[in-house]
């Protein structure tokens, strides 16, 4: 076979163990053998018009249309588990392919009727008045092909414009139901002398993702705001005050963004060769429907504080807020009802918190200038309820069954908490009365905690957890909560800077206080029968980890040597019944990084004018200039596991975000 368009002689070898041959696949084997061809194209049109119908009285209308296409085109080649495992043997160890063809076409009218009462009113009052209405329509079609047994020298670009060389599987013309909303709004906005400012609102959602009763949604919001600042009493600050501003509202909004078509079952037609003697067949989604779906509602309350000090040189905003969500729309397993999910109408959760972001102009002469800027956020979140739902596990997936519910969704914890198993290191020669040669087993003294329902046979080396239940032996109850995803704070700080031609900006960011589930760890410290020889990192390596084998090959069951030849050695065996989620895989993730930095220089005008040039600028731009962080993982700006947002903050097989520098210039003329 052949990988182009890279050349792959001299970097496979013939004595390669036919036992682990299965596993050990050349890195540039496996990226050709699993090529994938995206292509996405967005088409915008947006138009309005507006009529002033009488004085203050005026019409706009605004019609916008949005026509998405999305091609996948997804190769599997001879090294993938794909192709080993399909139904038809005349096709197994074959290339194969998937090709989706994704159509949007989005449709959105609004019109409003916006009145100005000032004819009615004095200069203290201002009133006006909108009225409106607003459609959006979606319509999706999905075309999804497969096609095995392409020849085995077929590549990607081969088996992706010659369809006709592999034999058709099935050919599936999906029609999504309609996604349609109407909705019905109506604004006040009223302010006296420029003081008291208030704005009220209400709205009426109709959503097709509803049926009956549960068709409409309403939602009111009021907010008001006084600007002190303008009051007599504080004209004696005037000198150094510039503006305060006190603000304070409430609102609900409304959520419906579900796939389409969650409240009837639907059925799909399918050819297929998986069913032995059916070639084709008609099935019920995977997804359970829910007739009794509705609204999911969010309430917020928000008080801020707006202020402008010394001449608008110190600017910033306080900013408090509690905001409660119900009737959450969640994607739900079900197993054991035939159905992987249903979406049901979850509880309540709610996030609180606070922000501040300050502004200082140090430097501003025209000529030269400097200021900075810093913002902080600190948020809580909190599950108040689930409703009719008890405490229950959520599984992140990236070992498909081999860990299980790696994450607990319970009522008074926050969306984000790890549950899984407290690491106790290693299991020690010391840990054991000895080897019995008659069963190939060692034997654990008595009071040391046996772990072996969880990792497996012990024996020295094996990974040691922590008897929580104190019954001497690990199980599922010794699961407990050992990280938390939400950080304790997050903010960021921009520098902003110019003179003499030069122009600088530096804008950082941090996290501070979160956990990362790093999976990585544990995937390739790991040897299990199911996932074998992924032993791969150097926290693993050799004189790193636990060794029960001598240099000729044999097994170690002195326990004076087998002592002796770990003395050294620090991690315990890889090889275990399955990937285990403890402790020792939850990393800190704060981390404090320069995003972009960006220097530029400015040619004087006296010389660009001779060239008939208005201005040109070079610069210089770095991205992700440099972090500070103890997460040994790529980057700790990662959450991988996006199907659910009850699993954040995984790291598995996330691609490492790049640093870039870029030059460009500006020209006008």
């Amino acid at each position: 076979m052949t990988y182009t368009p890279i050349p792959l002689e001299g970097l496979t070898t013939d004595d390669t163990d036919d036992q682990i041959a299965s596993y050990l696949v050349n890195p540039l084997v496996a990226t050709a053998d699993n090529d994938r061809q995206q292509i996405r194209r967005n088409y915008n049109m947006v138009g309005s018009f507006g009529w002033t119908i009488v004085e203050n009285l005026q019409f706009r209308t605004e019609v916008g249309f949005d026509n998405f296409g999305y091609s996948d085109n997804r190769f599997y080649g001879l090294s993938t588990y794909y192709v080993s495992n399909t139904p038809a043997a005349e096709n197994q160890d074959q290339p194969a392919v998937i090709l989706r063809d994704r159509k949007e076409l989005r449709f959105r009218n609004a019109n409003t009727l916006n009145y100005d009462f000032k004819s009615f009113l004095n200069s203290d009052h201002s009133l006006r008045l909108l009225v409106g209405q607003e459609m959006i329509q979606s319509e999706v079609n999905e075309i999804t092909t497969v096609v095995h047994g392409f020849p085995e020298l077929f590549t990607s670009d081969e088996a992706f414009k010659l369809t006709t060389q592999g034999t058709p599987q099935s050919v599936n013309n999906y029609y999504s139901p309609d996604d349609k909303l109407l909705s019905f709004f109506g604004r006040v906005n009223y302010d006296f002398k420029n003081r008291y400012l208030l704005s009220a609102t209400y709205r009426a959602d109709g959503s097709s993702n509803f049926l009956g009763d549960n068709r409409w949604g309403y939602f009111p919001s009021v907010a008001g705001a006084w600007k002190i600042s303008e009051e007599s009493f504080m004209e004696g600050s005037s000198g150094w005050l510039d503006m305060l501003k006190l603000r304070l509202s409430y609102g609900e909004a409304g959520n419906n963004r579900i796939p389409a078509g969650q409240t009837i079952q639907t059925f799909e037609s399918n050819i297929t060769a998986w069913i032995n003697g059916f070639d084709s067949y008609w099935s019920a989604s995977k997804t359970l429907a829910n007739p009794d779906l509705k609204w999911e509602t969010t309430q917020t309350r928000n008080i801020g504080l707006d202020f402008g000090l010394f001449k608008s040189r110190i600017t910033g905003t306080l900013e408090a807020y509690q905001n409660t969500t119900n009737d959450l729309l969640i994607q739900f397993p079900v197993a054991g009802t035939g159905y992987d999910t249903q979406y049901r109408n979850m509880g309540e959760t709610e996030n609180k918190g606070v922000e501040a972001t300050i502004n200082y102009f140090a430097i501003d002469k025209g000529t030269s200038g400097l200021n900075f800027s810093f913002n902080i956020g600190v948020n809580r979140n909190n599950i108040n309820s689930l409703g009719d739902m008890e405490n229950f596990g959520q599984a992140s997936g990236w070992a498909s069954t081999e860990i299980g519910n790696d994450y607990l969704v319970q009522v008074g914890s926050p969306i984000g908490i790890m549950y899984g198993y407290r690491n106790d290191g290693r299991y020690e020669v010391s840990d054991f009365e000895g080897y019995d040669a008659g069963t190939g087993n060692w034997i654990l003294k008595e009071g040391v905690t046996n772990s072996s329902q969880i990792v497996g046979t012990v024996s020295p080396g094996t990974m040691k957890l922590v008897d929580l239940t104190g019954d001497g032996n690990i199980t599922i109850d010794d699961q407990t909560i050992i990280g938390d995803a939400n950080p304790l704070n997050t903010g960021g700080f921009l520098i902003n800077g110019y003179a003499g031609g030069f122009d600088l900006s530096a804008a950082f960011n941090w996290s501070y206080g979160n956990d990362i589930y790093n999976a990585n760890k544990i995937e390739y410290t790991s040897s299990t029968p199911r996932y074998q020889y992924r032993n791969m990192i150097d926290m693993v390596e050799e004189g790193a980890r636990w060794n029960s084998i001598d240099a000729a090959g044999n097994m170690i069951t002195d326990p004076a040597a087998l002592t002796s030849l770990n003395g050294s050695t620090t991690m315990w065996s890889p090889y275990m019944a399955r990937y285990v989620f403890s402790d020792w895989a939850v990393e800190k993730g704060s981390f404090f990084r320069l995003n972009t930095l960006t220097l530029g220089y400015t040619i004087p005008s006296t010389l660009t004018s001779k060239l008939k040039i208005q201005s040109l600028r070079f610069y210089a731009t770095g991205y992700n200039v440099f972090i500070i962080t103890d997460y040994s993982g790529f980057d700790p700006e990662v959450s991988t596991r996006r199907r659910t947002p009850l699993t954040p903050g995984v790291d598995y097989s996330a691609y490492p975000r790049s640093r870039q520098l870029v030059f460009g210039l500006n020209l006008s003329f």
